[in-house]
């Protein structure tokens, strides 16, 4: 089921990519559902997935002439926007820090990113330690949201306040975001892309790829081209420990 909004998000993005529109007809969307948001996540999980798989269909037609279907399902679009794996015999990790979150204050409410150990000391540098979130709830109250931002932010901590739509598109950095392109892209002339032989079951097979990114955006990029053969290799610094993130983001890469 191809709903207006997935569509609208694919050609969006296709198109941001300076890609040819008369390939759109063949990406193919089906199933039911949508995760629960204000926002259309399961539209744009659909229509990122079928971009990227567009991508690599288009790479197929160079080397066989044969422009493969793009077949897209929503709802397991959405399990791989949330995760990826379904463990057997073991347990994910707690993917949230006790005291991350969001927080009532004074005048409207507050999120808390204490994931990394040092994001939490400085938040508990300016509201003191906390247990669990009970506590933290009663130390956050009595601020204002704007307040505790920017103490948080000094600290070098990661705090953001809650803001309306309106509040958003008229702050300072909502004005940037939107003043931005979809996309930011750089085409370069490559000898070895322009002999590039991609098979229809590992396309990007011979293709190296250096990770070196951060939290999930990156290393969800570079799993995608590790799921189609590219050979992934992951750098981490040595104390790196995610233990809520690190089975999703390793995936079909080699690590050191």
């Amino acid at each position: 089921m191809t709903t207006q909004h997935s569509q609208s998000c694919l050609e969006s993005i296709w198109f941001a990519l300076g890609g040819d529109s008369a390939l759109l007809s063949s990406v193919e969307s089906r199933g039911e559902g949508s995760l629960p948001s204000t926002f259309a996540v399961t539209d744009l999980a659909t229509a990122s997935i079928g971009a990227a798989a567009l991508a690599i269909s288009e790479l197929i037609r160079t080397s066989t002439q044969k422009l493969p279907t793009v077949r897209v399902d929503r709802r397991l679009s959405s399990f791989w926007f949330t995760w990826s794996i379904r463990p057997t015999g073991w347990a994910m990790s707690a993917p949230w820090d006790p005291i991350a979150g969001d927080y009532r204050t004074a005048d409207g409410w507050i999120r808390l990113h204490t994931n990394a150990p040092h994001h939490r000391a400085a938040a508990e540098k300016v509201l003191g330690q906390r247990s669990n979130k009970s506590e933290m709830t009663a130390a956050v109250a009595s601020w204002n949201k704007s307040d505790l931002e920017q103490t948080v932010v000094e600290a070098g901590g990661c705090a953001a306040e809650m803001r309306s739509m309106r509040e958003w598109r008229e702050h300072p950095q909502g004005l940037a975001v939107n003043a931005e392109p979809l996309v930011h892209w750089t085409q370069t002339q490559n000898a070895a892309a322009n002999s590039w032989r991609a098979s229809e079951t590992r396309p990007l097979a011979g293709l190296r790829v250096l990770d070196l990114t951060r939290v999930l955006a990156g290393p969800v990029a570079s799993r995608f081209l590790a799921g189609y053969g590219a050979d992934v290799l992951r750098i981490d610094p040595p104390a790196w420990d995610e233990p809520g993130v690190i089975p999703e983001v390793t995936l079909g890469k080699r690590c050191a």
